[in-house]
């Protein structure tokens, strides 16, 4: 990706050419979800596209679309304001209530304390000021990379290569191993519990994925600034200006992935709208213990695995479905739609578009990618296209679908095996071979796409399967 992006500098732009951008109107989300969801398809034979919308990279016909950012709510947002939805909301809450009152008379009775079942989360948050430190040091580390981009850019030079380059690129790598490195020795120094050491591992991965962003779409722009300092000359200087700390700042907690100058933004803050957003946060989490405390821990805790029998194994695997699919609903609501928005109404970020409807998925890799629209915008513009670009035509295609689903099942291995502290590879398993991979096979892309993809009862059961995992 490194390479693609600085060789492509010495015509001062990677990607977005002046050609580029007439040709290609940014189409938002939609499309390039739909695109890479049959088999990251990018060849153009479907006459119904816009051919202005199009853009063709030398004699392929391929087209790679931008993302547009534009004003938009969330869609639970939207489907909140109907009064089914809303009475399905109520009807949640009231079992999840039920099972807090349940849990106060057991705890009362049996531990003489009422919030006895909180032990989880305070066991699991116990190192929280010490996790918030670390992650100040990463955030404070993109200042790094920026400067020296910013420094490098002010440095006059007739001509940028590659190989004149390398070390830059070195150091570069050397950084992204460090973001890694470091906060995972403090993690296992210090023997951070499972939330805690989630919060090392996902950040340092977010941070790195916004870093590489910001590198990526300020190349081009560094590479003008270079070129155009070597004359002494001022006319290029009103053109291209090197991004501020604050909008650096800005991305670094806004809810994209992907850099932008400027986003779509509200007028105006709504605090008391970022305070039911962080209190719902509070409140999945606190639900997430209900669910533990009530369905799993009771379940496995006792268990001597050194006797368990098959039969036992089975019957406990298969009831572990439903808490775990409770589970994953809500770090859904909680991290995707609660969370983001919270950051979103913080900071006026009027795009929030950071999922599409993945329950009516037709299949497990389209649900993969309609599930995290934010992550998959990163992956479709840094992952998949560049590496499409780099090696061309169907082949290219495909190598870039493979790496896209191979770099997202490694990440989600990391996460869960660094937290939990032991390998099973069932997530790589899922995200990997059923998730993406086994889609590829023609016979397989075929199979589901007339069979599986007609019948959704067929997906909710492979969905709650997944879950085992």
């Amino acid at each position: 990706m490194l390479k693609t992006s600085l060789a492509g500098c010495q015509n001062c732009d990677i990607i977005k050419t002046s050609e580029y951008s007439q040709k290609c109107e940014m189409n938002g989300n939609e499309p390039i979800a739909s695109e890479l969801t049959n088999g990251c398809k990018a060849d153009i034979t479907d006459d119904s596209v816009d051919p202005h919308k199009r853009c063709h990279y030398h004699h392929k016909k391929l087209t790679f679309r931008e993302k547009h950012f534009k004003r938009r709510a969330s869609l639970l947002t939207v489907l909140m304001e109907k009064p089914d939805m809303r009475a399905l909301r109520s009807f949640i809450i009231s079992c999840f209530i039920l099972m807090f009152i349940g849990s106060l008379l057991h705890d009362s009775i049996a531990y003489k304390n009422p919030l006895n079942h909180f032990w989880l989360v305070v066991w699991n948050f116990k190192q929280l000021p010490e996790t918030l430190l670390v992650w100040t040091i990463m955030a404070m580390s993109t200042l790094l990379p920026y400067s020296f981009l910013k420094m490098w850019s002010t440095t006059p030079c007739k001509q940028v290569t590659l190989r004149r380059e390398s070390p830059l690129i070195a150091l570069y790598a050397l950084y992204l191993l460090s973001l890694f490195c470091f906060p995972l020795v403090f993690l296992f120094k210090w023997r951070l519990n499972c939330a805690c050491s989630f919060i090392i591992t996902c950040e340092n991965t977010r941070i790195a994925m916004k870093v590489h962003s910001f590198i990526r779409e300020n190349l081009p722009r560094a590479v003008r600034m270079k070129l155009a300092a070597k004359d002494d000359t001022t006319k290029h200087e009103s053109l291209d200006r090197f991004p501020s700390i604050a909008q650096l700042a800005y991305f670094l907690f806004c809810p994209s992935f992907i850099y932008r100058d400027e986003y779509p933004r509200n007028t105006s803050r709504n605090w008391r709208l970022v305070l039911i957003y962080f209190i719902e946060v509070l409140l999945t989490i606190l639900c997430t213990n209900l669910v533990f405390i009530q369905m799993i821990y009771p379940r496995f805790n006792s268990v001597d695995y050194t006797k368990a029998t098959i039969s036992f194994m089975v019957d406990a695997i298969f009831a572990s479905i439903l808490p775990g699919l409770l589970c994953l609903l809500l770090l859904f609501y909680g991290l995707l739609h609660c969370w983001l928005n919270m950051f979103s109404e913080m900071l006026c970020f009027a795009d929030r578009q950071f999922y599409v409807d993945w329950w009516n998925s037709r299949n497990m890799a389209e649900y993969y990618r309609n599930w995290n629209l934010v992550v998959h915008d990163w992956l479709y513009a840094y992952v998949y296209r560049d590496i499409a670009m780099v090696i061309g035509g169907k082949k290219g295609l495909k190598v870039a679908q493979t790496a896209v689903f191979l770099l997202s099942a490694a990440f989600h291995e990391y996460w869960f095996g660094t937290s939990l502290r032991f390998f099973y590879p069932v997530m790589f398993v899922l995200y990997f071979v059923f998730g993406g991979k086994l889609f590829t096979f023609p016979f397989v892309e075929h199979f589901s796409q007339r069979i599986i993809a007609s019948s959704s009862a067929l997906m909710s059961k492979s969905f709650m399967l997944s879950q085992l995992g």
